[in-house]
């Protein structure tokens, strides 16, 4: 069996105690590649409403994230190992790979599987041919050089497992919905669940599954540790499916901190809301290790000062520890829950302290420091004090910098209107230049004109007697303009030969058309083929040729639909041998051991069987049976016991069967008995009749004779 996880705490808190204090991991400049599956249109199956979706905004979302990515939908079992196999190539020359996958998965005998659209799981035994292994999908980011991270949303409710018959015959092939669990094998890798390993998952009834949504909400955001991210995932599903589905990470990280999208280059503070949602979930792990990586998280900040305050309380309940030195914290490893020696929580105190732990009294949070300065709420309550000191100087500070800021806007306002006023002046001056550019252009243009005016006339002057001049070039224009004659109507007879042309296409197309519409004719394939020989126009030949292989195609089917076409009669075969009618290999000829096996199925089956016919109708029937229909049939001398033939023993005659056997050795010797013998024959007492055998006469063939017994 799968081994099961432990407490939802001892998991989050192995994921979070994996961080060290070092800074985040560099990213930025990584190149990073996903590969995004979703499996809605199951063909054997109810389909699935969301996976399809789901798929489709995680791509987008790692898109946006500025990944490289892969996006597979409704995938077959080859298109899936195809895409898995191009991921591998990707993964390999990429530092951050992140699979997801949305569908069917199961769980056979400790070894998951995604299952295609196509799949047909009609026994545990279809599994290791039609669905993909989930180790395969895993391996395929194992080339990423930094980190590798799988998404899996496959652990809804499974319909195969209901129909699926279980043919292995071992005790432990159980078959599972869900997946189970699965280590990394590699270092730097994360594997999600959308639930714990052999439970199921919802798929929700919105747009998207409960885990989905939370994986869009909080996978990406910029500079967020990918364990936190998948804290808040797990809080998120639980609250939404009320408790009903726990997702699960396995894996673990070094150190620093790793998040899928680098944080920008302009620090964004967090929400107080995100910032309280950590320090919970913190809290619940209440180890020092936990708080050093909040602080490593958020450094700043009131949440910040209290897990400093809880560091120091931890660090106190450890009897004579030595006070850690400038920037440097010394882990102490010790229970949460442990007071401090020497001194217990008073109830006065606890009542005083739940009183101020929220107060903004900066005078009350005084008064409790003064009473109890040994108290370790001192120091939150000294923290808390800071900081509102610290926001009401910094209000102050606002206060006085928006009166400066003021002052510096009236200031600002007057240099703009003088700066306006010149401005306006520049304008008007600008203005004038300009206008009295525009006349100079003006003026300009003109005489250009009128100098390219008298140049035209003296060039028209200079053609025209050039013209006059030389007859020879004047015979030469008349010889071009002949060429240009000629050369014009060759173009306007090659037009009208185009346009007879076009037309014999047009007729030729029609006629197309036409036997095209008459494709279920029986005639069609030959009237396309004489069609065929006859065209002359070339654009229709491409098309003509397709039309005669879709009728032959067409052909092929009817013909293989006929009765006792070898393509029916080799389904028959198949299914007579699987009910126990036949016992040689389906060959496509409908021969006398079929007829014979056909004739016994329709004689137990009350059918007349005097003109056999392998049809349609019939092969359906006989796919219909289901276990043996035909009787076992067994040699002489045996008898049918259960599903095998064994020897039939008759103990109670040994001497009349030796009796035989010696008559049956003396008619293959030639010797016949002596009246002795025969006289002793005689008197042998015969058995009691229990039972008669009639055995059918043995098909031809070879088949073995049908033994039956009767009283």
């Amino acid at each position: 069996m799968i081994e099961r996880l432990g407490p939802i705490a001892a998991t989050i808190g192995a994921a979070i105690l994996a961080v060290a204090m070092s800074s985040g991991a560099a990213l930025a400049e990584a190149r990073r590649v996903a590969m995004v599956v979703g499996n809605s249109l199951y063909q054997s199956v109810p389909q699935l409403p969301n996976p399809s979706r789901d798929a489709d905004a995680v791509a987008r979302m790692f898109k946006d994230a500025g990944f490289d990515v892969t996006r597979v939908i409704d995938a077959g079992n080859l298109d899936f190992k195809r895409a898995i196999r191009k991921f591998e190539t990707d993964a390999d020359q990429a530092d951050v790979a992140v699979v997801y996958y949305a569908g069917h998965g199961i769980e056979i005998s400790g070894t998951n599987y995604l299952i295609p659209i196509d799949a047909r799981l009609a026994s545990d035994r279809d599994a290791e041919d039609e669905a993909i292994p989930l180790e395969r999908l895993v391996s395929s980011a194992d080339g990423a050089q930094k980190l590798r991270v799988v998404i899996l949303d496959a652990c809804r409710d499974n319909p195969f497992t209901v129909r699926m018959r279980r043919e292995r015959k071992v005790a432990s092939r159980n078959v599972v919905s869900g997946l189970g669990k699965v280590e990394p094998t590699s270092t730097d890798t994360l594997i999600a669940y959308a639930a714990k390993a052999g439970s199921t998952a919802e798929d929700g009834s919105g747009d998207h599954s409960p885990f989905t949504t939370a994986i869009l909400k909080n996978l990406t955001v910029p500079g967020l540790d990918i364990r936190l991210a998948f804290g808040r995932v797990r809080d998120e599903v639980m609250k939404v499916t009320g408790n009903k589905q726990e997702p699960f990470v396995y894996g673990s990280l070094g150190g620093g901190n790793v998040s899928l999208v680098p944080a920008p280059a302009v620090a964004q503070e967090a929400t107080a809301s995100d910032v309280k949602a950590d320090y919970d979930l913190v809290a619940r792990i209440g180890s020092r290790r936990a708080w050093e990586v909040f602080l490593a998280t958020y450094k700043t900040g009131f949440y910040a000062d209290l897990a400093r305050a809880q560091i120091a309380s931890l660090t106190d309940q450890v009897p004579g520890s030595a006070p850690p030195a400038a920037g440097q914290v010394k882990t102490a490893a010790v229970d949460p829950d442990t007071v401090a020696p020497g001194r217990e929580v008073n109830s006065r105190e606890a009542l005083d302290w739940d009183r101020v732990k929220d107060s903004n009294d900066i005078a009350a949070l005084q008064k409790f420091i003064k009473r109890y300065p040994d108290s370790p709420q001192s120091i939150t309550a000294q923290s808390r004090l800071e900081l509102l000191q610290q926001i009401a100087r910094e209000r102050q500070e606002r206060a006085r910098a928006e009166r400066e800021a003021a002052a510096r806007t009236a200031e600002l306002a007057k240099l703009q209107a003088a700066q306006k006023k010149a401005e306006e002046a520049a304008t008007r001056k600008r203005e004038q230049e300009e206008r009295r550019a525009q006349k100079a252009e003006a003026e300009a243009k003109a005489k250009a004109e009128e100098a390219e005016r008298k140049a035209a006339e003296a060039k028209h002057k200079a053609d025209e007697a050039e013209r006059q001049k030389s007859a020879k070039e004047a015979a030469a224009l008349r010889a071009e303009s002949e060429k240009r004659a000629k050369q014009a109507e060759d173009e306007r007879r090659k037009a009208a030969e185009a346009a007879i042309q076009e037309t014999v296409c047009k007729d030729q197309q029609a006629r197309f058309e036409e036997l095209n519409g008459k494709s279920d004719k029986p005639s069609a394939l030959d009237d396309m083929t004489a069609f065929a020989k006859s065209i002359t126009c070339s654009r229709l030949q491409p098309m003509v040729a397709m039309a005669i292989d879709r009728l032959k195609l067409e052909a092929e089917k009817r013909a293989a639909a006929l009765p006792n076409s070898p393509q029916l009669v080799r389904s028959a075969q198949t299914e007579l041998a699987r009910i126990g009618c036949l016992g040689d290999k389906p060959d496509g000829v409908l021969g006398d051991q079929t007829r014979t096996a056909l004739g016994r199925y329709l004689s137990i089956k009350s059918q007349p069987s005097g003109d056999i016919s392998v049809t349609e109708a019939l092969v359906s029937d006989l796919g219909k049976q289901s276990g043996r229909v035909c009787p076992l049939e067994c040699k002489a001398g045996e008898i049918a016991k259960e599903n095998s033939c064994v020897a039939n023993k008759t103990p109670d005659e040994p001497k009349a069967a030796a009796t035989r056997r010696q008559r049956d050795d003396d008619d293959r010797a030639g010797r016949k008995p002596s009246r002795r013998e025969a006289k002793q024959e005689r008197r042998q007492p015969r058995p009691e009749p229990r039972a008669r055998q009639q055995a059918t006469s043995r098909p031809s063939g070879g088949a073995a004779a049908m033994i039956g017994v009767g009283f």
